[in-house]
């Protein structure tokens, strides 16, 4: 709508009459203002603005506006002056209004005022008359935004760099925020008579980016962060677009996730900030750990924690545990949080060892801690099936190994468990003294001495592994199964005393054949020397040695693949001098009697005096006694780890290891004994009065001691034909479906291949 003509005659009036005194000119909205403006601005008449009366970021100096009005000579149209007022409130804004009425001036002044009807009804109806009110549409008046000057707005938002341009751009707006870029804050204007707010830092810039933002707390990262977060806005408006340029995509940070550690600490924060906007879909642990930190400097902490909040009984735990095991890894499984978790996991008592896993060092001893504080209240089955999970290498160690002698078999998983429940318990100490007093190792095992020109020692490497005691052959297995190495081991006896001097006959012969030989003695060194805290009577009562024992058997492994994989020989053996006892020294007790010489080996063993008499549970070894029992003689000083010299079972038990290559692991497959029924790839034999169960057994490579395990029952194998074997498995009558492992002398070659048992004619009866 137009300005109306009798509105222009009501100012031209004004001008052609001489009244010294201001005339104000009321408009609505930016078209009549404009209009206005443009009709008069003519000639020598001139337009001032507020803002020429304006310091940088200041607000006009009004006594300097008044002072000029009241001395120029001329028209004068002066526009914007009523935007600042309204800023300082409708005090200011009338005292103004009032003042400028009542100015006395030299020429003519059109003052222009916007939307200010409401404060320009006055009571003296002298002043009235130099007021013209033009009615029409009003158009919105815009949010002011006072805004710091470092922050980065959107693009599309409308900037004022400093308050001296608000008028000009306030005037041009339909209701929208105007951002102030100023060091002002809107509590200078407590009055204001706009809708006044602050945008003083970068987290509030980002919230006008992203209204995504409103769901993360300011307090989750500092003013830096934010700050580095806004920076990343300048070319991006989203958070997916932002964490999609840092981290590839926001639907998969659990991929980014595995360079958490290589980020810097600006970046560790955003992944962190993205975890909390879109979480890890795929990755239960990141998306817990996110939501329970209230800041990153939390986060790994929480990545710790979260698997405490679940039960063991929880159907998804097991996924949940491998989920965060990972995490930690990627983590590089940090010291110091590592070390807190290890003392909080205790506050879930028996069901601790749950939560820890093989990652560390430290991880590893507290399950050793666990197993010294709850090892005899867990079921042993039990302990062995949450070992598999939580420290895969100290549940290999603890598997049964068939020495194919119920006394041996017996003896050492018992002394394994004990070793590493850090207990020696009273039904075990009446075993090793019966054993000491029957020395049925006699009969049991040959020495070693008499196998040792047997060996196949052309093409051939020996490592000497020095106090490496057949407690290890199941782990030595299982280390074997993961490198393709097939181990052929014999089991014999050393001699007595258990010391290495009375114990290299081997080494000489691999010597004088000219073969290689290794001599690693880290075993012994960890046993004896009490390195790295394992010292029993100074730092660690607790077998955390053997976490050092196992790494250094599997490392000796890797190493011999290496020689039997580069073909340099067609076999390796490994083979020890003695082995050692753990539990004579958790024993910690002195023989009684009082011998001529002082006991030599931590007491394990004696030399002989001319008045000697042998005492009991002591073993003649020529120039030697040697105790059978867990006592030591006087004077000897005490074991720092564990001790030799002896004649326990596991000082005196050795094995001799044939270690050969697989390049690949042999294809094996069941088939009925005769016949050819299946179901699907599944053999079916059938069983009767008559018929007892039996199965064909191909495999592709030449192995010896081939057995067959069904239900832990052995069966052996017999060669009818090139690559096939059969076996007899008498006591299987049951109709079913049964699982059965292959070995190769104690070497696992598969698991679990599945076969069918059914009762003679009862296919026929089910046809029928």
């Amino acid at each position: 709508m137009a300005i109306e003509q009798q509105h222009f005659k009501t100012i031209d009036r004004y001008l052609e009459r001489d009244e010294g005194l201001p005339f104000i000119v009321d408009v609505q909205n930016d078209e009549d203002f404009t209009e206005l403006v443009q009709h008069y601005n003519v000639g020598k008449a001139k337009v001032v603005h507020a803002s020429d009366y304006c310091a940088k970021d200041e607000l006009p100096q009004l006594d300097k506006l008044l002072h000029d009005l009241a001395v120029w000579n001329s028209v004068t149209i002066v526009v914007d002056v009523t935007w600042f007022l309204k800023l300082q409130g409708e005090d200011a804004l009338s005292n103004f209004l009032l003042t400028l009425l009542n100015l006395n001036i030299s020429g003519h002044v059109i003052f222009v005022t916007y939307q200010c009807s409401r404060y320009l009804k006055m009571r003296d109806p002298r002043l009235g008359r130099r007021i013209l009110i033009v009615k029409g549409y009003e158009t919105g008046i815009p949010e002011v935004v006072f805004t710091e000057p470092s922050l980065l707005l959107p693009e599309e938002s409308t900037k004022i760099r400093g308050i001296e341009k608000f008028a000009g751009i306030a005037e041009e707006q339909e209701s929208q925020a105007v951002y102030m870029i100023t060091k002002k804050q809107c509590e200078f204007f407590p009055h204001s008579l706009y809708k006044l707010s602050n945008l003083r830092d970068a987290y509030e810039a980002i919230l006008l980016k992203d209204g995504l933002t409103s769901v993360l707390p300011r307090e989750i990262g500092t003013a830096m962060q934010w700050q580095y977060a806004l920076k990343l806005f300048a070319k991006e408006n989203s958070w997916e677009a932002v964490i999609d340029n840092i981290f590839g995509d926001h639907k998969h940070l659990d991929q980014a996730f595995v360079n958490y550690m290589y980020y810097d600490t600006n970046e560790q924060w955003l992944f962190f900030v993205a975890l909390k906007l879109f979480g890890a879909k795929t990755n239960w642990c990141l998306t817990t750990a996110a939501s329970n930190a209230e800041a990153v400097t939390d986060f790994v902490n929480q990545i710790y924690r979260c698997l405490l909040e679940k039960s063991v009984q929880d159907k998804d735990f097991w996924d949940c545990y491998k989920i965060r095991k990972v995490a930690l890894q990627q983590l590089g499984n940090p010291t110091n949080e590592t070390t807190t978790f290890c003392k909080v996991v205790f506050s879930k008592g028996v069901d601790a060892i749950y939560y820890l896993t093989d990652n560390t060092i430290k991880e590893k001893e507290t399950i050793f801690a666990y197993l010294d504080r709850y090892g005899q209240q867990v079921d042993q089955k039990k302990l062995m099936q949450i070992l598999e999970k939580v420290y895969p290498a100290l549940h290999s160690y603890l598997l049964p190994y068939r020495f194919d002698n119920e006394l041996l078999n017996k003896y050492f998983q018992d002394y394994k468990y004990q070793k590493v429940i850090n207990k020696v318990l009273p039904e075990f100490e009446v075993l090793v003294k019966e054993q000491a007093s029957k020395r049925d190792y006699n009969l049991i095992l040959q020495p070693r001495s008499s196998l040792i020109e047997g060996l196949k020692w052309e093409t051939a490497k020996l490592y000497f592994i020095d106090a490496m005691g057949v407690e290890y052959l199941s782990y030595i297995l299982a280390v074997c199964n993961k490198l393709n190495i097939i181990a052929n081991i014999t089991v014999c006896r050393a001699e007595l005393p258990t010391i290495t001097s009375k114990n290299k006959e081997f080494v000489r012969f691999f010597e004088e054949k000219g073969c290689p030989v290794v001599s690693d003695k880290e075993l012994d060194e960890i046993k004896h020397q009490g390195k790295n805290d394992y010292d029993f009577y100074k730092n660690s009562k607790l077998p955390i040695h053997l976490i050092s024992e196992l790494a250094e058997i599997e490392k000796v492994l890797k190493r011999i693949k290496e020689d039997l994989s580069d073909r340099k020989f067609t076999h390796v053996f490994m083979i020890s001098d003695h082995g050692a006892s753990r539990l004579a020294v958790l024993h910690d007790t002195e023989n009684i009697w009082e011998m001529s010489e002082k006991g030599k080996h931590s007491g394990r063993c004696c030399p002989k005096g001319d008045v000697d008499i042998q005492p009991e549970f002591a073993t003649d070894a020529d120039d030697f006694w040697a105790l059978a029992n867990y006592d030591r003689f006087k004077g000897g000083r005490k074991a720092n780890v564990e001790v030799h010299g002896g004649a326990t079972l596991e000082e005196l038990c050795v094995p001799i290891i044939e270690l050969t290559y697989l390049a690949e692991k042999p294809e094996i497959k069941l088939m009925p004994l005769d016949g050819n029924a299946y179901e699907g790839n599944v053999p079916v034999i059938e069983v009767s009065f008559r018929k007892t169960a039996g199965l064909k057994v191909f495999i592709s490579a030449m192995l010896p001691d081939l057995k067959l395990c069904v239900n832990d029952n052995y069966y052996g194998c017999e060669q009818s034909e090139p690559n096939t074997f059969k076996a007899i498995m008498p006591d299987l009558k049951k109709a079913g479906t049964y699982y059965a492992d292959i070995y190769a002398g104690n070497n696992l070659l598969v698991e679990k291949l599945p076969f069918i048992i059914k009762k003679e004619g009862q296919r026929e009866k089910a046809l029928l």
